[in-house]
């Protein structure tokens, strides 16, 4: 799998080899927005192109989906145990 990031302004890596270039831009596909960096979510890295928010926001809908469709006998908390 090939993993390319964009850097706004600065340039990109892809499979950890980077690439400077001043021009390069850093548009979310998912949200639209310009942001400080993106990353490809496809395993060719040739795009689309997703940020750290939209990212983020996917992965914790995927734990509250698990959690909502779990095994009606499981209690446990999505996230697991918490000590205190």
């Amino acid at each position: 799998m090939t993993i390319e990031v964009r850097v706004g302004g600065r340039g990109r890596v892809r499979d950890g080899e980077p690439s400077l270039d001043d021009t390069t831009s850093a548009r979310c596909d998912l949200c639209g927005e310009e942001k400080d960096v993106v990353v490809s979510v496809t395993a060719d890295a040739d795009g689309p192109f997703g940020c750290k928010d939209c990212l983020r926001s996917r992965l914790e809908a995927t734990t509250v989906a698990s959690w909502l469709l779990r095994d009606p006998g499981d209690r446990g908390l999505p996230w697991g145990k918490i000590s205190g």
